[in-house]
């Protein structure tokens, strides 16, 4: 028998099948047998067969896709999915597992000595000493059957040419978005789209993708109600590149990519051999078991050599002391985050990292103080350029605006501020007859202020008179 665990992007499970052979299906509609609420999948998204040999899973043509072990597959082609493998939908994932077999036999410890002869200098493990265990073997790779590579992209990109988003703020933060083996990607509300973010300030069609090579992109907006954005300026058509930020209407991204130089295609091709790529949480957890591991075998060589062995306990009591540092460290920075003190926090967060690699919360309050202090740099040198008062000082300070993340708080403050200093200026621009530097203020604050608190009707006068007198062709959206 084969079971089916459906989970959250937190890990909880959300559904479940099991079965010895037969067929279900999986979407968004309510008929379907597994259901995943999201407007990432697809009302049919796909199909999971189960036979009693193993499980295979059919994409029915999903706007989003199925990710097998870092890979897209192909549509309508029947993909075997082993137990162990890492199948994503959308946010969701599928865990595979074989009920009812038999454990496999343990295998010799990799020190342990023949049963004959042991090794003269091999001690017994001492009272309450807690033997020194193997590293854990790494999973074999698993290759879903039936999925072929992406071809080659143009300008070099190809099957290792490596390209994902990782959200920053908003609805989809922390999520990394994989780019599908395509040529070209759309983005948008609309499902038919190759990346679909159900977003309201996401147009139905909202931009296209173009991968060129070296972990590259070429964004190009297909006009857009709300914009889309590299690295903080607004554009019609640009590149990125590995660590630049791409925003689509309010959702902001960075990207991240690999590949381009022959050597970096030689070691990715290396790695797919091998098996899927290793994420970064799976290498922290890998370096903190080693960590400890490395722990155990220390003390044990002490046990050795010291004459008399230590009191019961040593090795938890060394464990659980290590444990305790790293709490602390998280403490001092969850306590300094509180208080604005950024870099306090970000130094309290790593010293945590370097005890526990896998601290979660360490990871969560290192990421948060670097963003919040790179938006208190921002909002200060935004003001100073607002307090300029002047044409240029004003565009400044709004393209200083869009590169602020969008859920912080210094960003929303600093809004409110720019909204008050452009209506003002807008009005006193008018009153001198400048009407061309008054549309463009004017038609900065309807931007940058949230839907909520918009300029009144008065301002909005006062805009389209602007437009009209500087005979403006194209006209500030207000809405």
């Amino acid at each position: 028998m084969w079971r089916v665990i459906a989970t959250d992007k937190d890990g909880r499970e959300i559904a479940r099948k099991e079965m010895d052979a037969g067929e279900f299906t999986i979407g968004r509609d309510q008929d379907r047998q597994l259901v995943l609420a999201s407007p990432s999948v697809s009302r049919r998204h796909c199909r999971v067969r189960v036979e009693p040999t193993g499980v295979s899973i059919i994409d029915d043509g999903s706007a989003n896709g199925i990710v097998i072990n870092g890979g897209r597959i192909p549509a309508n082609t029947m993909t075997a999915i082993p137990p162990g493998t890492r199948v994503e939908i959308a946010e969701f994932r599928l865990l595979i597992e074989q009920v009812g077999m038999a454990p496999a036999p343990m295998a010799p410890p990799p020190m342990a000595a023949p049963p004959m002869a042991a090794p003269p200098m091999m001690p017994q493990p001492m009272p309450g000493m807690m033997p020194p265990q193997p590293l854990p073997q790494m999973p074999s790779a698993v290759i879903p059957g039936g999925a072929m590579p992406p071809s080659g992209m143009p300008g070099g990109a190809g099957p290792t040419d490596l390209v994902r988003l990782i959200a920053e703020g908003g609805q989809y933060s922390g999520r990394v978005f994989d780019l599908p083996g395509l040529p070209e990607i759309t983005v948008g509300r609309g499902v038919g789209n190759d990346l679909v973010l159900d977003d309201p300030s996401m147009s139905r069609k909202h931009s296209k993708m173009r991968r060129i090579g070296g972990g590259r992109i070429e964004v190009e907006d297909l006009n857009s109600a709300n914009g889309t954005y590299v690295n903080g300026r607004k554009i019609t058509t640009a590149q990125a590149g590995p660590g630049d930020t791409v925003r689509f209407g309010e959702l902001m991204f960075r990207l991240d990519g690999s590949g381009g130089s022959s050597g970096a295609k030689a070691a990715q091709a290396s790695s797919n051999l091998m098996g899927p790529p290793i994420s970064a949480k799976t290498k922290n957890a890998f370096l903190g078991l080693a960590g400890v591991t490395g722990l155990v075998w220390l003390i044990w060589i002490i046990k050795l050599i010291l004459p008399s062995a230590p009191p019961k306990g040593v090795v938890e009591q060394a464990i659980a002391a290590k444990t305790q540092e790293a709490e602390n460290q998280v403490r001092i920075a969850k306590e300094a985050f509180n208080k604005q003190e950024w870099q306090k926090a970000k130094d309290a967060a790593e010293a945590a990292l370097e005890i526990d690699p896998v601290s979660l919360e360490a990871v969560r309050l290192r990421a948060q103080s670097s963003r919040a202090a790179e938006d208190e740099g921002k909002y200060k040198q935004g003001s100073a350029e607002l307090d300029k008062g002047t044409s240029d000082g004003f565009s400044s300070a709004v393209r200083i605006f869009d590169a602020m993340s969008p859920d912080s708080s210094y960003r929303q403050e600093f809004a409110d501020k720019l909204r008050t200093k452009l209506v003002t200026a807008g009005e006193d621009y008018f009153k001198g007859k400048k009407y061309r530097d008054c549309a463009e203020v004017l038609c900065y604050a309807f931007r940058v202020a949230p839907a909520n608190q918009k300029p009144g009707t008065s301002i909005v006068k006062i805009l389209r008179d602007a437009e009209k007198r500087a005979r403006l062709s194209t006209p500030c959206t207000v809405k």
